[in-house]
C-alpha cells in the first residue's frame, strides 16, 4: 500500500471535531494508551507551556493512525516530544487490521516536517513496550540517540483469577495485606478535589522527604478536571477505617488495554500498615474488572527493594526505548551539563544522560534522577 494512499492532517490544539473522530479512534485501538488521548492533551495544556500537535493519518476519511507530540521551547534549544510529562507511554497509535508501515510512514515524515517548520532541535518519541514498533521507526529514520529502558508489569490475564484473587503473588504480598486489613485499612475512590488535595499534600511531603521534586498540585487538579472527566485517569486513596485519615493513595492512567500505576505516594508515618499493597492489590483487582490486560508499574532501579516489591505479585519486565533524532542544532545541550537547565526543561524527556555534557568535556550530573523512578521510591522505601 503506498504511503500516498494517505491524507495527514496537523491539528495544533484542541478542535472539537478532530477530537471526537480522535477519542473515536482511540477507543478502537486496542493497543492505543492514555497518554494518547484528548484528555490528557487537555491536562497537558493547562499546567504547562507545551504545544500539542495531534498528527492525525486518515485513509478513505477515516483515522487509520495517529501521533500526538508536544514542542516545547527553552533556552538551549527546542524540543518536539511525544513524551511532556513523566509517566512514558505514547507514540503512535494505528489502527488494526491494515498494513502499519506505510501509516507509520506518512506519520513520521509528517512528523518531520513540522519540527522543521517549528525550528525543533530535537525530535523523540517513545517506543511501544507492549506491542514492540521500534523498527517501524527505525525504517523510516534511524534515530542519532537511543536511551534503552524497561518497565514491570501484570499480564493479569496470568496474574489474577476470575475472583480477584493474585494468583502469583508471593508469600510476602500475601502476609503484607493480612497486616493492612488487621490495621482496618479502606479503599476510597470519590474522585473529589478535597481528596486530591488531600493525598497531594501526602505526595509533596513524602518527595520532600527522601530529596525528590514533587508534581505540583495544579497537575493533578488537572488531572482530575480533564482526565478523570474523560474516562482515561482515576485516582484511589487508602484511608483508616477508624479515624477516616488518609494514608496512602495514587493516580492510575486507563485506556485501552492498559492501566497505568502513574503516581503513588504514601503518609510515611503509616509505612507499617502496609496501605501501599492494599492500595495495589485493589487497583489490580480493580483493572481485571474493567478488562485491562496490563497493569503497568512503569520502570524502577534494578535489583532494588522498588523492583522486588513489583516483581513480588508477578510481573515481568518489558522493554522500550526513547527515540531521539537531531532535527536543529543539538549542540546546546551536547556541550552543557544537564544540572544547568534541567529545571528548565523539568518533567521533558530531552536526550539520555549519559549524552549531556559529553562532546564540551562535562561530566553528566549522577544526582539528577527521573521524577518518575522517584515515585515508587518514595512510595516503598520504608518496606
Amino acid at each position: 500500500m503506498s504511503s500516498s494512499a494517505f491524507d495527514v492532517q496537523v491539528q495544533c490544539g484542541p478542535s472539537p471535531n478532530v477530537d471526537r473522530d480522535v477519542d473515536a479512534f482511540l477507543d478502537g485501538c486496542p493497543t492505543s494508551f492514555a497518554q494518547q488521548t484528548t484528555g490528557w492533551r487537555d491536562v497537558i495544556s493547562h499546567v504547562g507551556e507545551d504545544e500539542s500537535y495531534f498528527l492525525v493519518a486518515r485513509q478513505g476519511g477515516e483515522i487509520v493512525g495517529l501521533l500526538p507530540m508536544y514542542r516545547f521551547a527553552g533556552s538551549r534549544g527546542v524540543i518536539l516530544t511525544s513524551v511532556p510529562q513523566p509517566g512514558p507511554l505514547g507514540g503512535a497509535a494505528i489502527a488494526s487490521g491494515i498494513p502499519r508501515e506505510p501509516v507509520m510512514s506518512v506519520l513520521m515524515t509528517a512528523c518531520f516536517e513540522l519540527a522543521s517548520s517549528k525550528g525543533c532541535d530535537l525530535v523523540s518519541i517513545i517506543s511501544n513496550p507492549f506491542w514492540n514498533d521500534r523498527k517501524r521507526y527505525q525504517d523510516v529514520r534511524q534515530p542519532d540517540y537511543v536511551l534503552e529502558n524497561s518497565l514491570l508489569a501484570l499480564d493479569l490475564h496470568e496474574v489474577v483469577d476470575s475472583s480477584g484473587a493474585l494468583v502469583k503473588a508471593s508469600t510476602s504480598v500475601r502476609r503484607n495485606l493480612r497486616v493492612a486489613n488487621k490495621a482496618g485499612l479502606v479503599i476510597d475512590e470519590e474522585q473529589s478535589q478535597e481528596n486530591v488535595d488531600c493525598w497531594a499534600s501526602i505526595h509533596e511531603c513524602r518527595h520532600r522527604e527522601i530529596g525528590a521534586t514533587p508534581i505540583p498540585r495544579a497537575f493533578f487538579r488537572a488531572v482530575l478536571k480533564h482526565a478523570v472527566r474523560a474516562g482515561c485517569a482515576r485516582f484511589f486513596f487508602v484511608r483508616s477505617e477508624d479515624s477516616g485519615e488518609m494514608v496512602s493513595g495514587g493516580l492510575y492512567l486507563c485506556h485501552g488495554s492498559v492501566v497505568d500505576a502513574y503516581m503513588p505516594s504514601m503518609d510515611s508515618r503509616f509505612a507499617d500498615l502496609r496501605p501501599n499493597y492494599l492500595l495495589a492489590a485493589h487497583t489490580i483487582a480493580w483493572a481485571k474488572s474493567q478488562g485491562y490486560r496490563y497493569y503497568n508499574w512503569q520502570g524502577s532501579p534494578p535489583g532494588g527493594g522498588v523492583e522486588r516489591f513489583k516483581r513480588s505479585f508477578g510481573s515481568e519486565q518489558f522493554d522500550y526505548g526513547f527515540l531521539t533524532w537531531v532535527t536543529g542544532d543539538a549542540k546546546p545541550f551536547l556541550d552543557s551539563k544537564l544540572g544547568d537547565w534541567i529545571d528548565e526543561y523539568r518533567f521533558h524527556y530531552v536526550l539520555p544522560f549519559d549524552q549531556i555534557g559529553k562532546t564540551g568535556g562535562g561530566e553528566p550530573d549522577s544526582q539528577v534522577v527521573s521524577a518518575r523512578g522517584d515515585a515508587w521510591d518514595a512510595m516503598e522505601q520504608n518496606e
